[in-house]
């Protein structure tokens, strides 16, 4: 009994005391943070025990699988890439793809954004090597966009998101069709159907990441003019390349 008393005195008055490890292990359980991304691929639900948003493993493996068939038929049978060159866009979309599962703060995040992955590369590569943006390859991207993002509105809940995508790809479409009648020989036809899933996609995280996404690939276009004019070269760049690493690079921000 003297025992019972004397804990729970030295309970009351061990202000002055260390916290024990039980203490400190129930209020780190309790203390949500972000998850590890080691962690990612060892849970099976949509949320850790601490309420943090987490990407399922079988959602990463499809959409590695699905960038690496986008490669492998958009770079091989599409526009015939050299072994070289599919090997290295496989390996630069598997880290986009680790990249994006880092810095994604939930699934819809990282669904959203590596669909633009999985077609986004292939299509680069095709645009700065061969000057085409083959139709299969940008219907695919549009098709993995819309999935995407219409599986995240029915799961979330969220049609919001939803019509603010659409309403995006709207926007995105008037602005490069102005640009493509206005100021010939700056786009091609090719640039206004590849922006207008990017630009849904953009517009899906929100109206801002859609303006970065969309002012970052003139910023680096025109930079690149610049640099080639310094050397005397004046040869045409193409856009593709230039609106898909701009449109990542704001949704990687966006993301974190």
């Amino acid at each position: 009994m003297d025992e019972l008393v004397l804990g729970g005195i030295d309970a009351d008055a061990g202000g002055d005391e260390e916290p024990s490890l039980e203490h400190a292990l129930t209020v780190s359980a309790a203390t949500p943070s972000k998850i590890a991304w080691v962690d990612t691929f060892v849970h099976d639900g949509r949320t850790a025990p601490d309420g943090v948003d987490i990407i399922p493993l079988p959602l990463f493996i499809l959409t590695g699988i699905t960038a690496a068939f986008a490669v492998v038929i958009g770079g091989a049978l599409v526009v015939r890439t050299p072994r070289r060159q599919v090997a290295a866009q496989l390996v630069i979309a598997a880290a986009l793809v680790g990249a994006l599962a880092w810095r994604a703060s939930g699934v819809a995040q990282f669904a959203v954004s590596a669909s633009v992955v999985a077609f986004g590369v292939p299509l680069a590569f095709a645009d700065a090597h061969h000057r085409r943006l083959p139709n299969p390859l940008v219907l695919g991207l549009a098709a993995s966009v819309l999935a995407a993002v219409i599986t995240t509105a029915v799961v979330d809940h969220n049609a919001g998101s939803l019509a603010r995508a659409l309403a995006g790809a709207a926007v995105t479409a008037a602005f490069f069709l102005a640009v493509y009648f206005m100021a010939p020989g700056q786009l091609g036809g090719g640039d206004v159907k590849l922006a207008v899933p990017l630009g849904s996609a953009l517009a899906w995280f929100g109206w801002q990441t859609l303006a970065l996404g969309s002012l970052l690939p003139w910023l680096t276009a025109a930079l690149a003019v610049a640099i080639m004019r310094l050397g005397r070269r004046r040869a045409a760049i193409p856009m593709g390349p230039f609106l898909i690493a701009g449109a990542l690079a704001a949704m990687l921000l966006a993301n974190g």
